[in-house]
């Protein structure tokens, strides 16, 4: 009797698994891959670009991290100034470079950003 009803559970179990195999792998192939990357380029991401490749140092990725970076620190309240000074610093920049940075990012991404 113990071994009729452990084949039975164990034909229940093997059933079930069996099941969520198939499905799986049904769902697998045809769900849409994730595109990842490349992340899509918005407009101000160009806008941004535009005007800070070739001026500020690094590749797209890094002139992208950078204006938000800057965007990031003026409102959380630093002052343009120090902004420019840590950049520049941090990025291996002129503050030259990182001023045409910042006003770019300003124009682009952090519009309404006090200082």
């Amino acid at each position: 009797m113990f071994n009729r009803l452990f084949n039975g559970l164990r034909r229940n179990v093997s059933a079930s698994i069996a099941a969520a195999m198939v499905l799986g792998t049904l769902f697998g192939v045809t769900a849409p891959q994730a595109a990842a990357w490349p992340i899509p380029l918005t407009a101000e991401d160009t806008n941004y670009l535009k005007a800070t490749r070739g001026v500020f140092p690094g590749d797209d990725d890094q002139l992208l991290l950078v204006g938000r970076e800057m965007c990031r620190l003026l409102y959380t309240g630093t002052p343009a100034q120090a902004v420019i000074d840590q950049m520049s610093g941090q990025y291996a920049a002129t503050p030259q470079q990182t001023a045409v940075a910042l006003r770019a990012a300003r124009r682009a991404y952090c519009t309404q950003a006090p200082g």
